[in-house]
């Protein structure tokens, strides 16, 4: 599985950056990924602790838009990560899927995610939600008949607000792995790499070139869980680890020259160079 992922990302990049004539250029610079990754990972919906009930539910009715479709339309509209979705019709039980309308027309589902993690869930510049995990969590809510409220946030503060109960999940690109025993867990609905994001002509081809530069990464995250634990060794070559509240700030500053990479799951950063090269 790991290999199908790196191969199918390794096919995406190359379409891509076609399409962007090599990459995303911002005064004359391209941004690419190093061939090396640093993990695999999976995403999936996180839960309080012990709320098993609104877990399976919500799973369910996310089997349902596999089902009918919907998963795969919304997907569509979002091409860094349509790849990346694991879900398949034909590995569902019909048996585990709710009836649509079956819940409580009063309930409000209170959906958790960070304000500036596009293509997943972001802040649109007039004030509305996007992404692709805040559109399947809207489809859910139409399924199950229930109301929809959108709680955007800061991802370092997603734990505070979830055991606060100012939100009801963390569906927001939420990697899986590492956490398993934290959060009661809804279902695993795509994969992603995480890499290392620079700029063409940065003369960095390895990751041994980043011994002594000054890499950036979002505070929270896997990838900085990573370069804190498993990728720690390699951390330590970096002249400065340097932590964002967002890729977006990061990644300007990868623009402006005020760091030298990147480490980002690599659909986050396609969507960064697709966005860059749209401008």
């Amino acid at each position: 599985m790991k290999k199908l992922i790196s191969v199918i990302l390794a096919a995406m990049m190359v379409v891509l950056l076609a399409a962007c004539g090599g990459g995303s250029k911002s005064g004359g610079a391209q941004y690419v990924f190093l061939e090396e990754e640093m993990g695999t990972e999976s995403y999936a919906i996180g839960f309080k602790k012990g709320n098993e009930d609104l877990a399976k539910t919500v799973t369910g009715a996310v089997y349902a838009l596999v089902k009918d479709g919907t998963y795969a339309k919304i997907g569509e509209k979002y091409p860094d990560i349509k790849d990346y979705l694991s879900l398949k019709a034909e590995d569902i039980n019909d048996a585990d899927i709710p009836a649509k309308g079956s819940g409580d027309p009063n309930f409000t589902f209170k959906h958790g995610f960070d304000l500036d993690y596009p293509p997943y869930s972001y802040l649109k510049d007039d004030g509305s939600v996007g992404g692709f995990d805040v559109e399947l969590c809207q489809a859910v809510c139409e399924y199950m008949g229930w109301k929809y409220e959108s709680v955007p946030f800061n991802w370092e503060a997603k734990d505070m607000e979830l055991n606060a109960g100012s939100c009801d999940c963390i569906w927001s690109g939420f990697t899986k792995e590492g956490r398993e025993d934290k959060y009661t867990w809804g279902c695993t609905y795509s994969n992603n790499v995480q890499g290392i994001l620079v700029a063409s002509d940065s003369g960095i081809t390895t990751l041994a070139d980043l011994a002594g530069k000054t890499v950036g990464v979002q505070i929270d995250t896997s990838a900085a869980e990573m370069l804190e634990d498993s990728k720690k060794e390699l951390a330590d070559t970096f002249g400065e680890l340097k932590t964002y509240e967002t890729y977006t700030v990061a990644f300007n500053d990868l623009k402006a020259g005020a760091i030298d990479a990147i480490a980002i799951d690599m659909t986050a950063g396609a969507y960064l160079i697709s966005n860059e090269a749209a401008k």
